[in-house]
């Protein structure tokens, strides 16, 4: 039986909040249990669905480690994560750097995913100045070498596969999970992005982004790896400091001011 284990790293989670959110229970649709119960695949663990408690998923994931559990399908979500100063100790399992964890996981997979941006390329984490010297798992940004070499590759002899996205939909990861299970060749390009990654929001009809028309804002080119170095997220203005009168409720009075300070 194959098996699944899907780690968080550093940043958000919303890799895992896509792929338990999907609502519609349709072949083309699928949700994780779908997913699992289709395929005959084992959940070794995952941060929100997983039933067990945290000190059965350590023990698993030793076992891994040690080689007496097979790992079939490795996930990572969100940046790796190497500060301060080159420790790893931002973001720690079990005592550990979760850095180092995950590439020990990584030694053990047959192949192993990059869940979004952020464990692909370091995504937004990993932008100027990087605070917490994060990376993504075969790339940082553009950059080939990440927590893995260039070179690296899993033990079914594919570098890592980087779903690239922010986040990445559900259809698309499931559908590149079973793709893998099953043979089915993936055709990388050159940022290691299966064929199955595609603009935000697009169909079979338009392959370009569909954010900014079907949500109202415009296109930040998620799925690419200098996203967000290429364009500006936020436009910070100037803020001046000043008092305002500020109401809030007495015990004897309704209308009581009180000056308020906003920055």
């Amino acid at each position: 039986m194959a098996t699944l284990l899907w780690m968080a790293c550093g940043s958000c989670n919303g890799e895992s909040m896509a792929i338990l959110g999907t609502g519609a229970i349709s072949p083309d649709n699928p949700t994780l249990p779908d997913f699992l119960e289709r395929n005959n695949v084992r959940l070794l663990g995952h941060p929100s669905f997983s039933a067990e408690p945290s000190h059965g998923l350590a023990n698993t994931i030793e076992r891994v480690l040690a080689g007496e559990q097979e790992l079939t399908l490795l996930c990572v979500e969100g940046s790796i994560i190497n500060g301060p100063h080159g420790t790893g100790l931002f973001d720690t399992y079990e005592g550990k750097p979760k850095r180092d964890v995950i590439r020990g996981l990584c030694a053990r997979a047959d192949f192993v995913f990059a869940m979004g941006t952020c464990a692909a390329f370091g995504g937004i984490p990993a932008a100027p100045p990087n605070p917490t010297e994060s990376t993504g798992l075969q790339f940082c940004n553009d950059r080939p070498g990440g927590l893995l070499s260039p070179e690296w590759r899993s033990r079914a002899g594919f570098p890592v596969i980087n779903l690239a996205g922010c986040p990445v939909d559900s259809a698309t990861m499931l559908n590149t999970l079973t793709r893998a299970l099953h043979g089915v060749p993936l055709e990388l390009d050159g940022f290691n992005r299966p064929s199955t990654v595609t603009p935000c929001l697009s169909d079979n009809t338009q392959r370009k982004c569909g954010t900014a028309e079907k949500v109202g804002y415009a296109c930040y080119g998620c799925i690419s790896p200098k996203f967000p170095v290429s364009k500006p997220l936020f436009r910070p203005t100037i803020s001046h400091r000043f008092d305002s009168p500020a109401t809030l409720p007495g015990p004897h009075s309704t209308n009581r001011q009180v000056p308020l300070r906003i920055a």
